[in-house]
């Protein structure tokens, strides 16, 4: 179970507040869902990829495989040295990955979802820290960044290719459960850019305790958790994005916010207007638009509700401009609830 941290943060004052947060949605959602989310009903074959992306999924998997074993402490809290990560950045091309993984691309729907989230995840804020780790020197912070990013993403990508990894996705399965720390530290790690200034991500963390029960369904809010912040990054207009982490009843809220233009503003409110659904119905692969269907599938198996519309309409995920401000937000089934 989760245990509420009081205090009150104010952020974006002058329209957010914890209140704000907390009336976004109802306390109580609903749920169908008589079991753990697992994974298996979402999760594809690397036979069901066309050649080429078959080869760069396995390319990539091995890639991060390899900078996962040289940034990994050699024990819990011991910080690991730089030299082996500064080795494994004159052995491969950035740029090179970074073109290969653009190449993937399917016309299947289902396929173009799962490479959605290959093509994102924690993969863009694991590159930009790798850029910087080439151009600066290697800071214990980053290096500690850059594993939990290559850990996070590596099982994420386990958990929608389901034979990619068979061994590491059996003990994926096994029941463990997964700190809501976890979580919040690899919030905090986020990162992108506006431009040329680097985007900071504030979290404002409101419980500690269990949030998942094995390592399938913390990747899973991994997944959901990403695509709002790499979608927040990618559209803000300002150096910092928002979030918030609150218990409820029986369910833990996740919120995002970014400012946005004016020209933003315009469009995110006429998509609003003519369907508050709308930007969870849709998805991109290409990084030009706001679609969240990920977000709805993956909290609709988690509550046993389909749809993005039925949703939206519970409460379970949501999206709302404030002022300046573009707010998302999804909630999870507590551990234990």
């Amino acid at each position: 179970m989760l245990r509420f941290l009081g205090g009150v943060r104010l952020i974006l004052r002058s329209v957010l507040s914890l209140d704000t947060i907390l009336r976004l949605a109802p306390d109580v959602l609903e749920t169908t869902r008589g079991s753990r989310y697992r994974a298996d009903e979402q999760a594809t074959d690397l036979a069901s990829f066309h050649p080429d992306d078959r080869r760069v999924l396995v390319f990539l998997y091995a890639l991060l495989d390899e900078l996962e074993t040289v940034v990994r402490p050699s024990s819990p809290g011991t910080p690991q040295s730089s030299e082996p990560l500064a080795a494994f950045l004159a052995r491969h091309d950035l740029s090179d990955v970074i073109a290969q993984v653009r190449t993937l691309g399917t016309h299947d729907e289902r396929l173009a979802a799962t490479i959605h989230d290959v093509r994102g995840g924690a993969l863009t804020t694991l590159f930009v820290q790798l850029a910087r780790s080439r151009r600066a020197p290697i800071r214990a912070d980053i290096v500690h960044a850059i594993h939990l990013g290559a850990r996070d993403h590596m099982k994420m990508m386990r958990n929608v290719v389901r034979d990619l990894d068979a061994p590491a996705r059996e003990r994926d399965l096994s029941p463990i459960p997964h700190s809501l720390g976890d979580l919040v530290n690899a919030m905090r790690e986020f990162t992108g850019m506006v431009g040329d200034e680097r985007v900071v991500v504030t979290v404002d963390a409101r419980a500690e305790g269990t949030i998942a029960e094995s390592c399938v369904e913390v990747s899973a809010i991994d997944r959901v958790v990403y695509n709002l912040l790499n979608n927040a990054v990618r559209y803000t207009n300002h150096p910092e994005v928002n979030a918030w982490v609150v218990p409820l009843v029986g369910d833990l809220r996740v919120v995002v916010a970014n400012r946005v233009s004016e020209e933003q503003r315009a469009r995110l409110h006429e998509a609003l207007t003519r369907d508050p659904s709308a930007l969870f119905g849709t998805f991109t692969t290409s990084g030009s638009g706001h679609g969240l269907r990920i977000v709805s599938d993956l909290v609709g198996r988690a509550y046993g509700i389909s749809g993005a519309e039925s949703l939206t309409r519970g409460g379970h995920v949501g999206a709302r401009l404030l002022d300046d401000a573009f707010l998302t937000w999804f909630h999870w089934p507590l551990s234990g609830a």
